[in-house]
Parts: structure tokens; C-alpha cells; sequence
């Protein structure tokens, strides 16, 4: 539908051409104008002179009307026809004295042409509009309202008069009041507008808006760029001379010449100091002037298709790292004419929306009525059957009937999430079950929806409770009482909305907590967590209802589309289909039921396919549909939450948000602001949006992978953003197929694009996808744009395209860059030219290889900075205080902050990491920084010369700062004590300090409000580090400040910390010091000789003690784990003390998961015994013998332990063996280094009996069991270690002396096995063993007995035989990972059987070279192969010549899939009978790695059918890849570290290789030829050490090479 009538008078906002010569430019472009013009220009419908309309004070006069229509009905808007038809009314037929009668008139006419026009409208336009509509009037508004903003600051209007640009200012002021004084009331009434003309109207209202606001921020920035240059540009007498004022004075009168904005160097010679002027003038577009180019400066831009001598007035920019872009120039002729045709536009749209709300009266819009909208629910559900929820609906019912709800006299139970979820369906169910209905004496149910009343909920219920014998009359709420005074009761109040008033809940509870039978209980269905949350405040938890799980959905959808079994039989072929859309609908049953509707009555598959592509669900407009379902919620959010929800449409779906991302993000667009009167951050506000979202369930509390807080969108909900923001936001996915098939409208300013994998799965699919988005180009006015948001990895592929396709993008305030692996002016030619931009955020893949731009100074609106995925930003502009609207600058690395000169020109800034004092950085520059919070840390205090610069740092005012570090540099050859005890004084901060770090302070005392005068009282956190103080803080006393941490570190004179009243002794725990205490740490305070024992408290908390003055401690350090303990390390000093375990306090280490123990004297057992959760172990005792006490025995102790590691086990073997009979739930034994224990068995049966606990009554069984152990100790000679037998992971290391032995316990011949057993195999559960440097394991042990056991699966042997022995494997029939290194005289048996009929898939052997010769080779010819073949996956071998002479050679290659050469430094080539062995048909991965002496790739390569992947890492001789070239099949090669290859030939590069990964190799300096490249590749990755000729090549392929990653 054309949305102007072909360019004649009666468009709309046209008619109004400049009056008189002066200007003699057009207005810039209305949103269709441009192509108007065009077609104006191309038909030649227009003559000279003919046409043009001189607007008088009549502004509904209009002349030069045709007296026929110029086009068929259905192709115009309402507005146009009667902006024509009065035309025709005034100079035609009729003729009226003033122009409304005209109107109506009009209107009378349009009404009946609508009439008969309305049939012929799709339902899917009106759908839109319908959506639309209720957002327009809110948006216009908004837009508007921002618009205005800066005319609250005299500022603007002072300079703007300086630039005697202030009549136009004023007037355009008084405008933008107007437009808002008309739509503010029909916001407040809440209006949606059927009127399409009117919309349209309401559209161009909202880009007048934006044009408003693009020229007074335009304003704005020439203001601070005079205020902080100090200079006067937009003064009438410049200067620069007459030759400035001449240009500008042509620029005015000029009709059909234009200068161009700017005098550059290129267009004027003038001298320096006269008034000598050389002008150059040329023919120009007056449109291109006002309109694409940027008006008020010296925006370089590339060349114009408008420039006809194909010559643009600017060279295209060029990426410039070093120098600063050029300073704009204001241009005030044409601020003056864009700001005088905005206010005409605005007087016209004004007047003309004025008038027709005026004539139609109430008709033109209608109020909704949510609560009229809500259906009345019942307690008969219309659902057969209830899908997903049996499992809450049966534990509601026990909990309600039976269980913990029984025993409270009233319980509310809230049922929460959002619309068409199934709360309502849910609450049915439990209504009418059997149990329900036999337990409860009264039920009643209600609908309430929007009308919450307390008085009348209460009379309305009471109609429902049954009358009682003798009742006295009273109120409602009196009768409820005496009915229910004796009955157990069921109230179920359902969609409710409204319960904010916590004082009216109460009050509609009141009568029903009067009953005398306990059990009784409330169910409310609400769509908002925060109305559960006043109800279940003091009393339950809510029930949240998420989306059904798959496989009921799916049956709940299946039901809905077919009915019964046998039509979704008879239509199988529409599965599929179904499966795909059921995916997308997230588990919402009314999501099924819509598009159930859709589907049922068209059992076709172009149908369904249609649905699915195009959503149509979300286009239902049905009162039972999901989409107008979540619309009510909508509807009834704030219009300034609104705005804000449905901005978040911008993100992909899923997308996790942080909670100051959201709100910085919000920032960025400016849609935060304050209610009338109130004085808060914007962050603040942000922060109250986003509490209100979540409490309206539109955002969902979750959790990143680093356990952080994030807010998550449900999908259902994310589409009703995308649906609602359409007229203003258009989001591509990279999902959808055809970019050229969307509808764009031309209202849209805010871009998002996710691009995923499936756009560059290879060349041609990139090619097209380029070409798909290259349509935007005439679709989008790109020039438009204010938010600009690319996401997804790869979206980096189209970064060529995008950068033509937004060259005209000036009007960027929002710029969002996930995942960029390139440089933001490859994307954005004229970044550092977008005035406009406030939000600059860039998520680099690459922060090592990609810097974040740093010419940033000319960005004086900007507000956001997020840089905090670049860990090394190199340096800032000097004039970086210049961007004097900066809010946050968010940076990985804290001395990024510290390098920003005159940082106190930053006065909004909220946050500075750190601050260094020196010369130009004094604290003077925190003074300025009111604003400031989060964390400051001041370094270098030191420099501070005089007492009184540290008052000027202003710390006191500064109430929002949360962390505070004072940093005085520790290693100083001088120190002024008093001066620093003053400076300290004067450093005080705010009493709402949280945390507090001093460091490095060499005054002699703490300072006052930290001591006697303790001001600081919410801190949480202390810490001292390096202070030389006498007097140090009470901080025994600070536990009356809720303190979570405290840190003490090099306080070289403090000599004990205390606590008073008894605050750590055992007997008085309400004393406890710190019982809110969650990180301590205490440093380098060599005087420090005592303190109480750690933890002070028995909640997990992190602690770090060192360098303290304790005789034995060295080193204590505990950790919170994943799990709700922690874990403790422990490390004691070279001179062991009897009472260093005094240092921990084992009654609050009732919750320590992990003990790491370093050189200690061994835990006595009787504190073990006091670690009940203690469940990983770890020694390193090098103490001659474990301390058993006396009474030590196997009853007493049963520790919980399970994984065990010991190092340097001093003892003997016997204690050893002892010890560990007291875990018997051990199942990982690790073992490193002991010389005293010389032999291994494993326990006997008796040994590992349970024990029974140490009572009177057991004592049979501790006679038994100390019997046993008596046994096993006696056996256990002084270097034998008996293993337990329950061990499911045993790892043993540096046990030179360690031999594999059999025990006598199990020395018998009744266990089955020949050759008298022993060795592991009674280890039966053991499933990984690995044995490293213990060369005599197997010396003494029989090669006739199988020396492990069948269990194993995991077998890693390094450096166990130094001499030869055979090892029989064949019985390891569960093994399937088998690694031998280093193991020299190794041989083994039965390995042919272990690959024929074992579970062997991974066999790694280097340095082992007789592995592969068996014992008996005779028998390996003879024997046929079995049955069943190899399951041998992967193979790794050094030995290219030893392995393919082996006999059984044959069976390793039969099944492989993976095949490594690593460090095989003989092999130079291979010979025909080695390629036909080893490179079997069935491999698809090869890798050879360090092969040093390897000068040729096997001939063989390119024969293989099934290789997908060859690496060559570190192979120094090869010299070119295979010249029959490689596999067909390959799909990825990776080239690493080859300096003697040389290039890449095309036939080496198959046709079906997708990924390239060439690094290390300084001698390849190109690739073939672009259409020699495979067409299916996909990657490029050139790494380092790479030719620049190949760096350069490459860059030449990014966006024909779907990914192309370089690193410089």
C-alpha cells in the first residue's frame, strides 16, 4: 500500500514549502519524501513552477488541486483522502468560512467511503494496527517527553540565544509542550486508537519527535564542545573572518547552490590572519544537504549516489589509530532550517490531530477494560484431562489433606505464573478431587481479577458457606466466623491481579482466622510474584508454574489438534511438522489451544508448514489466544515499564541478563526518568523497573554459569515484546530464511541481528545470505537508526556487508556488539563521527587480538562505556574528561580508571576502581566525583604533600561508596608518621561504607572514627594490611558492627587479638564474635602470637592466616566449596609444636567437606572424630610414626571419609595399614612417595567386617572386631601396606622400593584362582588404577597369576618395569582405556584376546618397546582370529617400525577411527607395507605430532574414504603436504608449527574441506586463488608467527570465507 498519493498537493506535510527566496531549500525529507521525489524526478509529473503550495496563516488552505482523484480507492490512507477531499471541498463545489466545517464535511464523506472500503482489509492488518495502536500514543509521548529534556537546563537556551538560534529554540520548545499537553491525558486514560488514519497521524507525530530531539542533541553537542574548547563556532561574527560569515550568508540565500557544510582545506584558501578568501561552491541536491548529510557539522562521509559527478565533498574515512578525528563544525543555517520545518510539521500534525479528535468526540478512541477482558472462571474445569501438573496437583493435595499444611489453623498457598500456563486448570483439578471434597467440611471458590475489595470479597464469599443452626445475624464477616467456627474450610480465589494494599489482605483474612479446626486453607491463582509474596510473607511458600515438559505437552498438543488416536494415525506425516511447532510454544498449554485452532481444521502439510514459519499464533487475536492472553498483562504495566519490557525484544531469545546490564542498557536508550518531584539516580530507577518486572512476572530470576544472578525472559513473553515494539524495533534472526521477505515499516529506529551457524554453513549459503541482507539497503532508512545490536559468533562474516549497509547510520545512540572478533570502525566507517551516541558496548571473542577503540573524546553524550571484556586497554585519550555525560566506564583491568586525566570532569561518573595521587592527579579530582559508588581504591598516598588535600578528596560526601581501599605504597625509602596519621584522619568516609581496606599506613594509630570515635557503622568488611600502628582498632568490639569480613595483613606491631566477654569461649555462644563473619584474613603480622582458634563461627566462611608469630603455624587458608561446606587447608612450620592443632576450633568445623594437611604432625584421631562431614582427606606427613593414642582402635573411629591422599608417608606400612581400616567408606586412595613401605596386598575378608558402634551392648562385636585388626596388624609387617578392599580408584606414585605381593590371609586355594591369586585381584570394585615410577611393582610377582583385577576399566602404567617382565591382561574383559609409558622391559600377554573379545577402544604406548612383541608369537599365527573383532577406536604410538613388525599388528587396525604418531623421531617416510597396515579405511582422525625426522605424509592419505581430520603439529622436516593431494572426505586441516612447508597447493585442499587452521608457518605466504578454495570452506583461522603476505591475503577473504579469524 503506497502510503502517499503520488506526490500531488494533498500529501501530507508537503504542502508547506519555505515562503520567500530566503532558504530556497527544501524541509528535509518527510519518512516518504525521499521517494516522492524520486518518483517526481523519474515520471517528470511535475512542470516548473507548478505545484508548489506558499503556505498562509490559513493552515488548511491548499491549492493546486487536480479535480479528479489520481488513484483507485485501497491504495491511499484514510488521512491522505481527507486531507484531499478538503482540498477539493474549498475550491470546489462548496466552500465553508473556517475549515472545520470542511473537516466534517470530510469525515462524513470518509466514513462512507470507509464503510465500503472496510470489507476489503486483511485480518492480519488490522491485527497489526490493533497492536500496535495501544503502544503509539505511549511512544509518541515518550518520545516527545525526551525531546523536551533538555530545555530543563538553561544551558542549551543561553548558548542557542549566543548562537541567535534562540527564537527557533523557543519556538520549538513551545511546540513539543503543546504535542505533549495533547497526548498526555489520552495516556493517562489509557486509550487505544482503531483509527488508522489517526495512527499513521500518531507515527509521523513520534518521528517529528525523534527529528526534535536528533537537533536539539545536535545542540547540545556543539554547546559542550564550546564550553570545553572554550571556543564561540555558532557566533554570528566568527573568528575565522568574513569569509566564514560570507560562506554562511550564501548558504542561506543561495537557491539552487549550496556550500558545502563545512570550509575544509580542500574547498577555502584563506589566510591566516586576513579576511582573503577563495570560495568553491557547487550544484547540489538541496534534500542530500539537510537530509543525509549531517547538518550541523563536518561529518565525513563516503561519496553519494546523489553526487552526480560521482565526487563526494569528503574523502571516505580511513582507520586511523593514531591521530584524532577532525573537530565538527556547527553549521547554523541549517540547524536554523531543520528546527524551523520541524515546527511547522509539528504546528500541521498538531492541529490536525487535535481537530480530529475533536470531531469524532469519544468515538475516536475506546478505554480497555482489563477487568471486562478477564473471563469469570468457575470451579468446573472445561479441560478433560489435566496434562504435566499431576505431580504438584498430588503433592498440593498431600500437603493440604495430610501432611505439614494440617497443623496450622490458616494457610495460603499462591499458585503463580504467567497467563495461559494452567494456574486456573490446576486449581480445578484440586478442587473437585476425592480427597479434597472428603476433607474439607465448607469450599468455596471465586473469580476476582482486577476488583480487589476486601468488603465485598468477604460478602460475596459468605453467599457461598452454607447457613448454621442458630446463627446470629451480623456482618459478612461476622457470619463467616460463626459458620466456620467448627469446619474445616477450602477458599480458592482465583486471577487475582491487584492485592498490592498488604493492610487489605490482612483484612480479608481476618474471619477466617477465627476458626477452632486447624487444616484449613487458602489457594489464590495470581499472574504476579509480588501478590504471592504479601501473602505468603509469614507463611508458605508459592507454587510457580513453569512451561509443561516436552513429552506431556506434546500429548496435551496432539490432543488438541487431532482428537482421538486414529486421525492422528491416518495424518503421521504431519509429526514432524507438529514436533517443530510443539518446540516453540515452551510448554504453554494456551499456546496449544491457539495454535491447535490454527491447525485442526486444515490437516494439511503447506499449511502447517506456513504456521510454523510465519508464527501465526502470535498473530490470534481471539479472546482464549495466548498472545491477547499475555497482552492483558501488558496492558496493565505502568507506560514507563512498558517501554522498558519491550526494548528487551532487542536481545535474542533466552538471552541472560545481568541486572546492571539491564539497567545501563536502559540508560543507554533514555528510558529512565523521574516521577515529578522525585530526586533519584537513574540507576535507582532502573534498579525499581526491574523489581516491578520481576514482580509482575515479565523477567525471571536465574542463575550464569558462574552462579551469578541473572533475569531471564519467557519465550512466550519475549515474542509479546517483539509483537508490541514492532512499530519502533525490528529483530532479525538468523533463523529466518528470508530477510527480503520481512515487512519493514518506516517508524523502525532500533535494529537487532542474531546471526546463527546456519547463515555461514559454507561459501554460497554466506553469498546468499549477503545478498539477503544487502535488501535492507532500501527498505530501512538506516539514517534513522538509534540502537544498533548485532549478536551471535558469526556475525562477524557479514561485517563487509554491514559496513555498507549502515555507512549512513549517524543518528546511532545505542551501539551493542556481542562477540566481535573485529575492529568497531570495520563495521561503523563514521563511529567516531556519531554525535548522538550514548551506549557503547562491545563483547569481544578476541580481547587479546582486538582492541576496543580509544579515540573516544568527541563523544560528549555518551553515558555507558562497557570495555569490560578487554583486559588490556592501551591507552585513553589525554581529553578522555571531555566526555562530561559519562555514567559508567566498565573495564576488566582497575588501572584503566587510573589512567583517565582530570577525572574529576567526569561528574556524573559512578564508579572510579582506582585512583593514583601524583602530579596532575590530586584528590582534588575526587572532590568533584559526588556521584560516586561501587568500589574507589586511592593508591599512592604518599604523594599527598599537605594535610588538608585530603579534605579535598570530600570522602564524607560521597554516601553511596560501598568499598573504600587507602593505599599507601609499602616499599618507601621515607615516611612522614604525622603527616600520615593527619592524612588518614581527613580520609574519613561516609558511615555507609560497607568496606573498608587500609594498607600500607605507617601512622602510629588508627584513625579516630575507626577507634573511640567509630563512625563506620555499616561495615562488613575490615582490612588492615601493612599498618605500623600502637593503637589498633577494638576489634573485639566490631562485632557489634555487622561485620561478614575482616582482612589483617602486615600490621608488623600487633601483638594479639582479643575479644571481650568471653565472646570465644564454647560455654556463651550468643557472644560469639562476628557471627555474620564470612571472610577473615590476617597477613604478615610477625608479633601476632596468639588469637582465638578460626572458625569464630560455625557457618562455611573464607579465612587466610600467614606470616603470623605462632611457633607452629605457617599457613591456615579455608575456602567455601561448591556444596553448602568448604574445605581447609592447613600448613605447619619447620619446627612442629604440641599444641599447633589449638589453632582450629573443631566444634565449629562440623560442616569442613576437605582437609588438606602440608608438612603437619599428624591430626590426632580424637579431632577427626569431630569432623562429621568431613569426606575428602589430604596428609603430608613426614613424622616417623602416626600418633595412636592410647584406647585408639578400630570400634572407636569410623571416619566418613571417602578420597584419601597421602604424601610422604613417613611411618611404616603397618600403621599405614591401621589407619585406613578406620575409613570404610574409602573409594579413592592416592599415594605419593614413601620410602619406608616396601610391599603391597590387599585385606582380608575379617579385616573389612563392619563394625558395630562402641556401646556395652556390643561388646561381642568389638571383641570380634579388634581380633580382626589385631590380625591384620600382625600381618602387616613394618614396609607391608594392606589395601581396603572396598577401593574404586587407587593411584600410586614415586614408590621406589614397592613390590606387588600376595598375603597370607588370602593365601589359600579355595578362592578359585591358579597359581595361588594375590596381587590386586581382591581389589574387586576397582575401576581405575594407575601406577607411575615404581620400577619393582611387578619384580617379585608370578607372570603365571593375573596380577589385576577383572573390574578395571581405566589401566595407566609410566615407569613401573625396568626390567623384563611379561604381564598377562587377557582376563581385563571390562578394560577400556590401557596407557603405557616408559615401561622399557614390559611385555605383555594375551593382548590379541584382550582386542578380539574385550572392551578395549584406547591403547596408548610410548617408550614400551616390546609391548606389541607377545610371549608366545608362535601361537599368535596359529591362533584364528575370533569371532568377535576389535572395538580398538584410537591408537598412540612412538614406534611407527616396531609396531607394524609385530605379528598382531593385523588385529589393531581393524576398527580404528583414530591413529596418533607422537614423538617417533626415526621415522622419516613410510614404506608400502607400513601405509597398507596402519592407514586402514575406517580411520577418520590422524594427527602426527613431533615427529621430528618425518619428512613425507604417507602416499596413502589422499585414498582414505572416511579421514574428516588431519593435524601436523611440530613436524620440522615436512616440506609440502602429499602430491596425489588429500582425501575427499577431509574436512578439516590444521598446519601447526611447520616451518619447511611452503604452500598449499589447490589439489592438496579437497573440495569438501571446511575448516583451515594454518599457525607457525613463516614460509606459506598465500593460498590459492578465491575460486581455487574449496566452495565448502567454511573456517579460516591463521594463528601466530603467520607472513604478513598470508595475514594480508587473508583479510581479502573475510565475507567470501564465512569465518575468517587472524591474529596479528
Amino acid at each position: 500500500m503506497r502510503a502517499w498519493g503520488g506526490g500531488e498537493a494533498a500529501r501530507f506535510g508537503r504542502e508547506e514549502m519555505e515562503s520567500g527566496s530566503a532558504g530556497g531549500e527544501s524541509a528535509p525529507d518527510s519518512p516518504v519524501g525521499a521517494r516522492e521525489r524520486k518518483e517526481r524526478e523519474e515520471g517528470g509529473e511535475r512542470k516548473a513552477g507548478r505545484g508548489r503550495v506558499i503556505l498562509g496563516r490559513d493552515r488548511d488552505s491548499v491549492g493546486n488541486v487536480p479535480d479528479c482523484l489520481p488513484f483507485g480507492f485501497g491504495i491511499f490512507t484514510a488521512y491522505q483522502l481527507l486531507n484531499y477531499l478538503s482540498g477539493c471541498l474549498h475550491h470546489g463545489n462548496l466552500e465553508f468560512s473556517s475549515s472545520v466545517p470542511c473537516r466534517l464535511t470530510c469525515l462524513r464523506i470518509l466514513s462512507s467511503l470507509q464503510a465500503t472500503h472496510q470489507t476489503s482489509r486483511s485480518s492480519t492488518h488490522k491485527l497489526i494496527n490493533v497492536r500496535m495502536a495501544g503502544a503509539l500514543v505511549s511512544a509518541a509521548f515518550s518520545v516527545v517527553g525526551k525531546a523536551l529534556a533538555p530545555f530543563t537546563d538553561d544551558l542549551l537556551k543561553d548558548w542557542a540565544a549566543s548562537s541567535k538560534l534562540g527564537k527557533n529554540v523557543e519556538d520549538l520548545e513551545l511546540e513539543l509542550l503543546s504535542v505533549k499537553a495533547l497526548l498526555e491525558p489520552v495516556l493517562g486514560l489509557g486509550r487505544q486508537i482503531d483509527n488508522s488514519a489517526l495512527k499513521e497521524l500518531l507515527v509521523r507525530l513520534q518521528d517529528l519527535g525523534y527529528d526534535a530531539e536528533d537537533v536539539l542533541d545536535e545542540l547540545e553537542y556543539f554547546r559542550i564542545q564550546d564550553e570545553l574548547n572554550d571556543t564561540s563556532d555558532a557566533a554570528d561574527k566568527h573568528a575565522k573572518g568574513c569569509a566564514y560569515n560570507l560562506a554562511l550568508n550564501a548558504k542561506a540565500v543561495g537557491k539552487h547552490i549550496c556550500l558545502p557544510a563545512c570550509l575544509s582545506a580542500a574547498s577555502t584558501n584563506r589566510e591566516v590572519n586576513g579576511c582573503k578568501a577563495k570560495l568553491t561552491f557547487r550544484a547540489c541536491n538541496p534534500i542530500h544537504a539537510v537530509g543525509k548529510r549531517f547538518p550541523c557539522s563536518s561529518l565525513p562521509s563516503v561519496c553519494d549516489d546523489d553526487d552526480k559527478d560521482g565526487n563526494s565533498t569528503h574523502s571516505s574515512p580511513q582507520r586511523n589509530h593514531t591521530h584524532e578525528p577532525p573537530k565538527l563544525r556547527f553549521n547554523r543555517v541549517d540547524a536554523s532550517k531543520r528546527m524551523q520545518h520541524i515546527i511547522k510539521q509539528l504546528q500541521l500534525v498538531h492541529q490536525r490531530v487535535s481537530g480530529i479528535i475533536t470531531a469524532l468526540g469519544s468515538d475516536w478512541s475506546t478505554v480497555p477494560n482489563i477487568a471486562q477482558s478477564r473471563p469469570i472462571t468457575t470451579s468446573e474445569s472445561t479441560e478433560q484431562k489435566l496434562y504435566g501438573r499431576d505431580h504438584i496437583m498430588n503433592e498440593i493435595i498431600r500437603n493440604i489433606t495430610h501432611d505439614k499444611h494440617c497443623c496450622e489453623v490458616l494457610t495460603v498457598i499462591p499458585i503463580v505464573g504467567p497467563g495461559g500456563i494452567g494456574k486456573t486448570t490446576l486449581a480445578q483439578y484440586i478442587y473437585h478431587s476425592g480427597e479434597v471434597q472428603e476433607h474439607f467440611d465448607v469450599k468455596a471458590w471465586k473469580c476476582v481479577s482486577l476488583n480487589f475489595d476486601a468488603n465485598k470479597l468477604i460478602e460475596e464469599i459468605v453467599k457461598d458457606i452454607p447457613d448454621i443452626d442458630g446463627e446470629s445475624k451480623g456482618t459478612a464477616g461476622q457470619l463467616i466466623q460463626q459458620r466456620l467456627k467448627k469446619k474445616r474450610f477450602l477458599l480458592i480465589l482465583d486471577d487475582i491481579w491487584d492485592c498490592s494494599n498488604e493492610d487489605e489482605w490482612e483484612q480479608l483474612l481476618v474471619p477466617f482466622k477465627k476458626s477452632q479446626v486447624q487444616g484449613n486453607i487458602i489457594i489464590v491463582t495470581t499472574r504476579f510474584p509480588a501478590q504471592a509474596q504479601i501473602m505468603v510473607r509469614k507463611i508458605d511458600r508459592s507454587v510457580y508454574l513453569q512451561g509443561l515438559d516436552y513429552k506431556e505437552f506434546k500429548d496435551l498438543f496432539l490432543d488438541f489438534v487431532f482428537g482421538d488416536d486414529q486421525s492422528r494415525k491416518e495424518h503421521t506425516f504431519l509429526l514432524a511438522t507438529g514436533d517443530k511447532i510443539v518446540r516453540r510454544l515452551k510448554g504453554s498449554p494456551l499456546a496449544a489451544k491457539t495454535v491447535g485452532r490454527l491447525l485442526k481444521n486444515q490437516l494439511d502439510l503447506v499449511h502447517w508448514i506456513r504456521v510454523l514459519e510465519s508464527k501465526e499464533w502470535e498473530k490470534s487475536n481471539g479472546k482464549n489466544d495466548i498472545m491477547p492472553a499475555l497482552k492483558l498483562s501488558y496492558d496493565y504495566l505502568p507506560s514507563q515499564l512498558q517501554r522498558c519490557f519491550s526494548y528487551c525484544a532487542l536481545f535474542p531469545q533466552d538471552y541472560k541478563f545481568g541486572r546492571e546490564e539491564l539497567i545501563n542498557f536502559w540508560i543507554g536508550l533514555d528510558v529512565l526518568h523521574s516521577s515529578c518531584g522525585e530526586n533519584k539516580r537513574i540507576e535507582d530507577i532502573g534498579l525499581s523497573h526491574l523489581k516491578q518486572l520481576v514482580n509482575h512476572g515479565f523477567f525471571e530470576k536465574g542463575a550464569k554459569k558462574d552462579e551469578s544472578i541473572c533475569y531471564v525472559i519467557h519465550d512466550l513473553l519475549h515474542e509479546l515484546a517483539r509483537n508490541v515494539s514492532s512499530h519502533e524495533c525490528l529483530c532479525i534472526d538468523g533463523s529466518q530464511s528470508q530477510v527480503r521477505t520481512l515487512q519493514i515499516q518506516p517508524s523502525i529506529r532500533h535494529l537487532s541481528i542474531n546471526i546463527d551457524g546456519t547463515r555461514v554453513e559454507d561459501r554460497l549459503i554466506l553469498k546468499n545470505s549477503v545478498d539477503d541482507f544487502n535488501t535492507l539497503d532500501k527498505r530501512l532508512k538506516v539514517e534513522k537508526l538509534r540502537s544498533l545490536m548485532l549478536f551471535g559468533e558469526h556475525h562477524g562474516c557479514f561485517v563487509k556487508a554491514f559496513g555498507d549497509l549502515f555507512k549512513e547510520a549517524k543518528a546511532l545512540r545505542v551501539v551493542f556488539l556481542s562477540e566481535a572478533y573485529y575492529e568497531v570502525e570495520d563495521l561503523l566507517h563514521n563511529f567516531y563521527y556519531l554525535v548522538h551516541l550514548r551506549y557503547l558496548r562491545i563483547q569481544s571473542s578476541s580481547p587479546d587480538k582486538i582492541r576496543f577503540p580509544n579515540k573516544l573524546s568527541k563523544f560528549y553524550h555518551v553515558t555507558v562505556l562497557d570495555a569490560k571484556d578487554y583486559e588490556d586497554i592501551i591507552e585513553l585519550p589525554r581529553d578522555m574528561s571531555n566526555l562530561v555525560k559519562l555514567r559508567h566506564f566498565l573495564v576488566c583491568e582497575d588501572e584503566t580508571h587510573a589512567s583517565i586525566v582530570e577525572v574529576g570532569k567526569l561528574k556524573s561518573l559512578q564508579e572510579l576502581r582506582r585512583f593514583v595521587v601524583r602530579q596532575g592527579f590530586e584528590l582534588k579530582q575526587l572532590g568533584h566525583l559526588v556521584e560516586l559508588c561501587g568500589s574507589l581504591r586511592i593508591d599512592s598516598l604518599e604523594n599527598v604533600q599537605l594535610k588538608e588535600e585530603a579534605d579535598e578528596a570530600k570522602l564524607m560526601q560521597k554516601s553511596r561508596l560501598q568499598e573504600l581501599k587507602l593505599c599507601w605504597n609499602i616499599v618507601r625509602s621515607t615516611t612522614e608518621t604525622t603527616l600520615e596519621e593527619h592524612v588518614l584522619e581527613r580520609l574519613k568516609p561516609s558511615q555507609n561504607l560497607l568496606k573498608l581496606s587500609i594498607i600500607g599506613h605507617r601512622g602510629a594509630s588508627c584513625p579516630s572514627w575507626l577507634g573511640i570515635n567509630l563512625s563506620v557503622t555499616s561495615l562488613e568488611s575490615l582490612c588492615l594490611d601493612g599498618v605500623e600502628w600502637q593503637t589498633f582498632p577494638p576489634i573485639g568490639e566490631l562485632w557489634l558492627v555487622n561485620v561478614p569480613h575482616e582482612e589483617i595483613s602486615g600490621c608488623s606491631n600487633l601483638v594479639e587479638l582479643s575479644f571481650p566477654h568471653s565472646a570465644c569461649c564454647q560455654q556463651e555462644k550468643e557472644a560469639l564474635p562476628f557471627p555474620k563473619l564470612l571472610e577473615l584474613k590476617i597477613g604478615n603480622c610477625p608479633q601476632l602470637l596468639s588469637f582465638p582458634p578460626v572458625p569464630w563461627t560455625e557457618a562455611p566462611c573464607s579465612i587466610k592466616i600467614e606470616g603470623t608469630g605462632n611457633s607452629g603455624l605457617h599457613k591456615l587458608v579455608c575456602t567455601k566449596s561448591l556444596n553448602s561446606g568448604y574445605y581447609l587447608t592447613i600448613e605447619e612450620k619447620d619446627i612442629p609444636g604440641s599444641t599447633f592443632w589449638n589453632v582450629l576450633d573443631f566444634h565449629n568445623l562440623t560442616r569442613l567437606t576437605g582437609l588438606d594437611m602440608i608438612r603437619c604432625q599428624p591430626l590426632p584421631l580424637r579431632h577427626l572424630q569431630m569432623l562429621p562431614s568431613l569426606r575428602t582427606l589430604n596428609m603430608s606427613c613426614s613424622s616417623n610414626s602416626f600418633p595412636f593414642d592410647e584406647g585408639d582402635n578400630h570400634v572407636q573411629y569410623q571416619f566418613p571419609v571417602e578420597s584419601l591422599v597421602i604424601h610422604r608417608w613417613g611411618a611404616s606400612g603397618k600403621e599405614l595399614t591401621q589407619l585406613l581400616t578406620y575409613f570404610p567408606k574409602l573409594s579413592d586412595l592416592r599415594l605419593w612417595y614413601s620410602e619406608k613401605i616396601t610391599g603391597l596386598g590387599v585385606m582380608g575378608h575379617q579385616a573389612m567386617a563392619t563394625p558395630g558402634p562402641s556401646s556395652p551392648g556390643h561388646k561381642v562385636g568389638q571383641q570380634q572386631d579388634a581380633t580382626a585388626e589385631e590380625g591384620i596388624v600382625a600381618l602387616a609387617a613394618e614396609g607391608l601396606l594392606l589395601l581396603p578392599r572396598q577401593l574404586q580408584e587407587l593411584s600410586i606414585c614415586d614408590y621406589l622400593e614397592l613390590s606387588l605381593r600376595s598375603y597370607p590371609l588370602n593365601d589359600n586355594k579355595d578362592d578359585g584362582r591358579t597359581g595361588g591369586g594375590g596381587g590386586f585381584q581382591d581389589l574387586s570394585s576397582l575401576r581405575l588404577l594407575n601406577i607411575s615410577t615404581c620400577p619393582k611393582l611387578l619384580s617379585s610377582y608370578s607372570s603365571s597369576c593375573f596380577p589385576l583385577p577383572t573390574s578395571l576399566e581405566y589401566l595407566e602404567l609410566e615407569g613401573v618395569v625396568g626390567l623384563e617382565k611379561i604381564v598377562p591382561l587377557s582376563n581385563l574383559s571390562s578394560l577400556t582405556h590401557l596407557s603405557m609409558c616408559e615401561c622399557e622391559g614390559l611385555r605383555v600377554k594375551g593382548l590379541l584376546s584382550l582386542l578380539a573379545q574385550g572392551h578395549l577402544t584406547t591403547l596408548h604406548v610410548t617408550e614400551t618397546p616390546n609391548f606389541f612383541v607377545d610371549s608366545e608369537p608362535s601361537r599368535v599365527h596359529e591362533q584364528v582370529l575370533p569371532s568377535r573383532s576389535s572395538k580398538l577406536q584410537e591408537l598412540s604410538m612412538d614406534d611407527v617400525a616396531g609396531v607394524t613388525a609385530a605379528p598382531i599388528c593385523s588385529s589393531l587396525f581393524s576398527s580404528l577411527t583414530t591413529l596418533v604418531f607422537y614423538r617417533d623421531a626415526k621415522v622419516e617416510h613410510f614404506t608400502e607395507e607400513q601405509e597398507a597396515l596402519l592407514f586402514v579405511n575406517s580411520l577418520e582422525v590422524i594427527r602426527f605430532e613431533f615427529c621430528s625426522s618425518l619428512q613425507y605424509l604417507p602416499a596413502r592419505l589422499h585414498s582414505l574414504p572416511s579421514l574428516k581430520r588431519l593435524s601436523i603439529w611440530k613436524c620440522k622436516t615436512i616440506q609440502m603436504l602429499p602430491k596425489d593431494g588429500l582425501p575427499s572426505s577431509l574436512q578439516e586441516l590444521v598446519i601447526d608449527r611447520c616451518p619447511e612447508i611452503q604452500s598449499l597447493p589447490k589439489k592438496c585442499l579437497p573440495s569438501s574441506l571446511q575448516k583451515l587452521v594454518i599457525g607457525g608457518c613463516p614460509a606459506i605466504r598465500s593460498l590459492p586463488k578465491v575460486d581455487d578454495l574449496p566452495s565448502s570452506l567454511r573456517e579460516l583461522h591463521v594463528m601466530y608467527d603467520s607472513s604478513k603476505e598470508l595475514r594480508r591475503h587473508c583479510r581479502k577473504l573475510i565475507g567470501i570465507i564465512p569465518i575468517v579469524k587472524i591474529c596479528d
